[in-house]
């Protein structure tokens, strides 16, 4: 199925959650992450199931000093 991440598609397996996206994306679970405009707790990236045509917005945070 396909999914968008960040204006970008991304082809994810059925019953994909949000962590799995992240991990084939190279990201870890550090990161802010909204799933059709709804922000997720860090907690509901291991239970939260995508769907074909969900859009994903991830946030990294900026670091510096």
């Amino acid at each position: 199925m396909i999914v968008t991440m960040n204006q970008k598609n991304m082809h994810i397996d059925e019953g994909s959650r949000v962590i799995d996206l992240l991990v084939s994306a190279g990201l870890s679970k550090r990161v802010a992450v909204w799933v059709n405009d709804q922000r997720l707790l860090q907690k509901e990236y291991e239970t939260r199931q995508l769907h074909e045509g969900d859009r994903v917005k991830v946030l990294r945070p900026l670091g510096g000093g």
